[in-house]
């Protein structure tokens, strides 16, 4: 897929902060040691989402397809047209934690110009066009030079034939070669007045472009880099988030471009991608930018995502229980496995039978794998090892009574973690 979808923010964009609160007793039995060398595969970090306005009502967007975002209404999917630039878009900003990670490499960004608003480019044409009168007037110059001879040719001619047979064709001759003269002359002439426009001057050509460059009368936003992954990321996409503000506008009246481009399959193999959006305020300030990629809907991590740390696998987990306790205080819910921690690694491994299969689990008040069962009721424990070793890899979410961390049982697939 190589499509782009650009965006003007209508309004402003949503920051969502998490606080978190203090572990309860049943969480704090195990406290995370201070630094035990143990690896850090996870990263925490601030993530973006985008969301979408459809009948006054805002939806996550799930995929970028094609040039269009996919939504989902109820049980139904949706793909919203982003050719209008009237499309309701929001970014709700949030921490996110992931072990899949991308890589970019010479990452920059900034203001740039359109084709036909480049100072550079318009130089260019208007340098190549006085390139080619410079050809006009030697051509002229040359045929200028050949009627010349030509006609003092002719002239001798016809003065060694006066009085004789042949006087009257000489003549003719000559005043014919003359005439052509004549001609070359004024084709000179006008070659050599066009050389002397201001648009045919190169030194002149060259203050004015230095003139607009000074000017800054950026249209377009402009971002590269170089993007690569360990693990590959079959259906990415990126979305830029380009701030900036408008010329005349005040301190604080930022407005936001966000621009989402959907990317061929990313492997250990760096790609090199370039983006120009065009459609800006001309003359507007480049304020900050910010590039986030997704695989299959899923933000990913990258080493310039905002507010990164990387995690350990205790302190993953500790960092999610945190955030499930925070979000959900006071309340009671299911527990539930954590999606998109199965390792990609082991997801692999598994039919697509087996990855679809519904197995059961039951959680501790921890967050802990404490069984895997094939029935619902939990009697019939899963015999399968390596179904066994994936589910023991996958976090989970302990089940809250009026906020209290208690063990609860859950439906799992692997398809979905």
């Amino acid at each position: 897929m190589n499509a782009s979808t650009p965006f003007r923010l209508l309004r402003p964009a949503l920051l969502s902060l998490c606080l978190l609160p203090a572990l309860p007793a049943a969480v704090k039995k195990k406290p995370v040691p201070a630094d035990t060398g143990e690896p850090k595969p996870y990263v925490l970090f601030m993530g973006a989402d985008l969301d979408v306005e459809r009948s006054s009502k805002y939806y996550r967007v799930r995929d970028v397809i094609g040039s269009e975002l996919k939504i989902r209404i109820g049980q139904k999917e949706f793909l919203v047209p982003t050719h209008r630039r009237q499309t309701g878009i929001k970014v709700d900003y949030g921490l996110k934690l992931t072990a899949a990670a991308a890589q970019l490499d010479g990452l920059e960004a900034g203001p740039g110009y359109t084709p036909a608003n480049d100072p550079r480019h318009k130089f260019d044409r208007e340098s190549g066009a006085a390139g080619g009168a410079a050809a006009v007037q030697d051509l002229a110059y040359g045929a200028m030079i050949s009627a010349s001879l030509g006609a003092s040719l002719s002239a001798g001619a016809a003065a060694s034939a006066a009085g004789g047979a042949g006087a009257a064709a000489a003549q003719g001759a000559a005043d014919a070669a003359q005439g052509r003269l004549d001609d070359a002359m004024r084709q000179f002439d006008m070659a050599n007045a066009s050389m002397g426009q201001d648009r045919y001057n190169t030194g002149q050509q060259a203050h004015r472009m230095m003139q607009e460059l000074d000017e800054a009368n950026y249209d377009a936003m402009e971002v590269a880099f170089k993007i690569s992954s360990p693990v590959e990321l079959e259906e990415p996409y990126v979305v830029i988030l380009f701030k900036f503000l408008e010329r005349g506008a005040k301190p604080g009246q930022d407005s936001l471009l966000i621009h989402a481009k959907a990317l061929e399959p990313i492997g250990p193999k760096p790609k090199y991608i370039r983006i120009r959006e065009g459609g800006l305020p001309v003359g507007f300030k480049y304020l900050d930018s910010e590039v986030h990629v997704y695989n299959r809907g899923r933000e990913v991590a990258t080493n310039v995502s905002p507010k990164r740390v990387e995690l350990s696998r205790t302190e993953a987990h500790q960092y999610l229980l945190i955030d499930h306790l925070g979000m959900h205080k006071g309340a009671t819910v299911p527990a539930a496995p954590v999606p998109g921690t199965l390792p990609r690694a082991l997801r692999q491994q598994f039919s697509l039978d087996q990855l679809n299969r519904t197995l059961h689990v039951r959680i501790s008040p921890e967050g802990a794998l404490l069984g895997a069962y094939i029935d619902e009721a939990c009697s019939l424990q899963l015999d399968d090892p390596a179904a066994l070793a994936a589910l023991g890899e996958v976090f989970y979410l302990p089940a809250l009574a009026q906020g209290k961390a208690m063990e609860g049982t859950a439906k799992v697939r692997l398809a979905d973690l």
